[in-house]
């Protein structure tokens, strides 16, 4: 079809070339061939489908009318129901912002006065703690309002297909011979859409409405942070700079002293604390509840133990003599996450109120004569809460307390250092910690002098800044330590009481348990301490991106990469698995084991597989962590084998036999044994070989295929019972029964040999001279059954010479 056309057209072309001049031909003779490729190329694609015209909702029969509406009716329903809990949502996120639109509007003012009057870096991490709290729940407030606004969007999209469809329904049912009855049906369905729609549309706006208020207070709090960022960085610069006038100068006159009037300062502060207590009341109303619930426990828990007259309790015992005391400390620490959070005067009475439980505990958790270092920390902490709580508004009388602050540490330490001596009593037991707290007051005297001097003379950010890192980390260590002690008095207690007091494993190692668990604190809290001394200064975050950086520290070899935080993951999943196997068993072999009744080696086989089966699994846990793709080594695994079959034959021969002794168990650890030759008690079976200790203490190391393969005499295999015999040779003449008595029962009377079976004598051989006799005895001592065969053979002697028996021992021997 198309050839003919083609040709057609050319033709009639070529006679309209000829009617045209010279030029003109050749022009069109030369865009010829592109207008053909043009047209070849759109004759070969396809034709585009036409659109397809959009009919909108398709009307519903009428003979479905009355299913489709209860569908529909239930539908709606549920539509109604999910925005009215969208909207209850969004009135409690309302709250929320209201609540923190108050706070925000509270603290700002202050907060903005303190970075006016160049704050000091001690400060300006609290503040960007705070405002960064803010940030974070205005983001979650704002992620869980665009939840819900995608739901209330997509349920007004449901409701606007239901009208549009029913509407058109409407439309075409109206007919003559369409019943009255289902135009009603029709109309009260589209009526009973038309108030879920404002609902919706209501719960949209309300959502559009707190969604502005949030985003209002996001800009509020970003502007603050980036003032506070500004003023860290300003701060910084200016460390070597003189930032004040000196403490003498004229220019710090009591005009000056305060940034505004009293009555304002304490109109913010009321402001701020109800705004606070309103938005952590849930914590305010519970605290009460938690202390007189823990209060109740520490008394009933006193009262039993007097009751069962439970010992070693005496770093316990004040924890129980002061419950008032120690349930506020512990209801205390579930603030600690909110303190931050609390406006200054409010940091300062709960600072205040929570010193003194904790000193009221240690005066009875530490010795007498290191009430001195006690007391001069609080002292040191409540002058600080005190400057902190005036910084903003006082910032001269703040600068005054820390100069307070310094004075009086430095003659604190002075004294401390020249004056304060250990009693002797205490040195054994304290005399470490006497050593620390004299290396801490030799550093406290380079750091709070200068610090003193630098903010007299004007250089209040260096001097602060001086004088805060060592307050600082004193007052976290002294804080860590007091919680230390409290939770080893703790400890003491839960080990002691049921469910941990009832177990076998703590009644018998319960020293060792509060000293490794107690250890495990200590390594916590130092660490707890190091990130909040380097947070506090801002340098958590540098600290820890060089880390980061140190352990993505890597190197290739060919397609292996291997990091360093592989290498330290391979090590601690290595360390770890030795550790809890070792948990394990040391659990299995002192509780759970007795609870049932198991033969003999059984126990050691359960414990020595699972040991191997843990160390195993730990194995590939560190390969993973180490990067290693794990079926490139089971590939390398399977053409290793090849190698293993031919060169470690006798590695794996022995590794089999291992497995063979721990689940046959022809032999136990304990047992008595004869191999090649070697007599001794087998100590260990191990999962290449077994030690066995001989008679002369030399412990000797015995493959376990020749345990397998060769034959061993194990003298305890059914039962630990061991016979020898014993010879004697007694004079013609003698009363032969009255001999056998005698040997009985000297054999009965010695030590070391059991009565059941019986010692057993009877008579071997006989001659003109002398009769034989043997004497068959057993013991369950296997280690000493030479020398209880040797004593026996002398309380034969003596029994048969105080008979006047002549006797001669030719001989013993050891059957079994």
């Amino acid at each position: 079809m198309l050839a003919p056309v083609m040709i057609a057209k050319f033709g009639a072309l070529a006679r309209h070339l000829r009617k045209l001049g010279a030029r003109r031909r050749l022009a069109l003779l030369l865009f010829l061939p592109l207008l053909f490729s043009i047209a070849t190329t759109r004759a070969e694609q396809p034709s585009a489908s036409p659109a397809q015209p959009d009919h909108g909702p398709t009307p519903i029969p009428l003979p479905i009318i009355p299913v489709e509406e209860r569908t529909t009716t239930a539908s709606v329903q549920e539509i109604r129901a999910n925005v009215s809990r969208d909207q209850s949502s969004v009135a409690d996120f309302a709250g929320n912002v209201s609540k923190l639109k108050s706070e925000i509007e509270s603290r700002i003012g202050e907060d903005m006065t303190l970075l006016a009057t160049n704050p000091t870096l001690d400060l300006l991490p609290q503040l960007e703690s705070t405002w960064q709290n803010f940030a974070d729940s205005l983001s979650t407030l704002d992620h869980e309002l665009a939840d819900r606004a995608a739901s209330l969007e997509k349920e007004n999209s449901r409701l606007n297909r239901l009208n549009e469809t029913w509407q058109v329904t409407l439309g075409s049912a109206k007919q003559p011979s369409t019943p009255q009855s289902v135009l009603n049906s029709v109309q009260s369905i589209i009526d009973s859409i038309g108030p879920a729609r404002k609902a919706t549309e209501s719960a949209q706006f309300q959502v559009l409405t707190v969604q502005g208020d949030v985003a209002e207070q996001e800009a509020r709090v970003r502007t603050t942070l980036a003032s506070i960022e500004q003023s860290q960085s300003q701060a910084l610069k200016s460390l070597l700079v003189r930032d004040n006038p000196p403490i003498w100068s004229s220019e710090l006159g009591l005009n000056k002293w305060g940034t505004q009037s009293g009555t304002s300062f304490l109109s913010e502060q009321s402001q701020a604390s109800l705004a606070f207590l309103q938005r952590y009341a849930f914590a305010f109303l519970v605290l009460p509840l938690l202390i007189v619930v823990v209060t109740v426990l520490l008394q009933f828990i006193r009262r039993r133990l007097e009751k069962v007259g439970k010992q070693d309790l005496q770093h316990a015992m004040p924890l129980l003599e002061l419950p008032v005391s120690t349930a506020l400390a512990i209801s205390l620490v579930f603030l600690l996450s909110i303190f931050p959070q609390a406006p200054r005067p409010m940091q300062v009475v709960l600072g205040v109120v929570g010193i003194v439980p904790i000193v009221l505990i240690l005066r009875k958790l530490i010795f007498a004569g290191s009430y001195p270092i006690l007391f001069a920390i609080v002292i040191l902490a409540v002058l600080g809460q005190f400057r902190l709580g005036t910084a903003a508004y006082f910032p001269n009388l703040s600068r005054i307390l820390f100069l307070t602050q310094m004075l009086f540490g430095s003659c604190f330490l002075i004294w401390l250092l020249w004056s304060w001596r250990l009693p002797e009593a205490t040195v054994e037991t304290h005399g470490r910690l006497w050593r620390r707290i004299r290396a801490i007051a030799k550093i406290g005297l380079i750091f709070m002098p200068v610090a003193f001097l630098a903010n007299s003379f004007g250089y209040v950010q260096l001097g602060n800044l001086a004088g805060l890192i060592f307050l600082r980390s004193v007052f976290v260590a002294a804080v860590l330590y007091s919680v230390l002690r409290i939770v080893e008095g703790l400890i003491i207690i839960g080990l002691q009481v049921r469910p941990l007091g009832g177990l076998r494993v703590v009644n018998l190692h319960r020293p060792l348990l509060q000293r490794r668990i107690l250890g495990v604190l200590s390594l916590l809290a130092f660490f707890f301490w190091l990130i909040v001394t380097l947070n506090f200064f801002g340098l958590l975050a540098p600290v820890t991106a060089a880390g980061k950086a140190v352990l993505d520290a890597s190197v290739t070899i060919g397609s292996l990469t291997i990091s360093v935080n592989g290498i330290l993951g391979f090590a601690i999943a290595v360390w770890a698995s030795f550790l809890v196997s070792r948990f394990i068993r040391f659990l299995l072999e002192e509780d759970v084991y007795r609870h049932f009744r198991l033969a003999a080696g059984v126990p050691y086989a359960i414990s020595t597989m699972l040991h191997y089966a843990i160390l195993l699994l730990g194995f590939f846990i560190a390969l993973g962590a180490l990067g290693i793709d794990l079926t490139k080594i089971t590939i390398l695994a399977g053409a290793f084998s090849v190698g293993v079959g031919f060169g470690l034959q006798n590695v794996i021969n022995n590794f089999v036999s291992g497995l063979i002794l721990l689940f046959e168990r022809p032999i136990k650890i304990g047992d008595m044994i004869d191999v090649g030759g070697i007599v001794g008690e087998v100590r260990r079976i191990g999962i290449r070989a077994s030690v066995i200790r001989t008679a002369d203490g030399s412990e000797v190391i015995v493959p376990n295929g020749s345990l397998i393969s060769s034959q061993v005499t194990n003298w305890t295999f059914s039962d630990v019972l061991r016979a020898f015999e014993i010879s004697v040779n007694v004079a013609e003449g003698a009363d032969l029964q009255r001999v056998i008595e005698l040997l009985k029962s000297a054999a009965a009377n010695q030590p070391g040999i059991v009565k059941e079976p019986a010692p057993q004598v009877y008579i071997a051989n006989f001659n003109s001279e002398t009769v034989a006799f043997q004497l068959r005895a057993w013991t369950d001592q296997q280690q000493a059954w030479g020398q209880l065969r040797s004593d026996l053979s002398l309380a034969i002697k003596d029994t048969l010479a105080r008979e006047k028996i002549g006797t001669a021992l030719t001989g013993t021997r050891a059957l079994r």
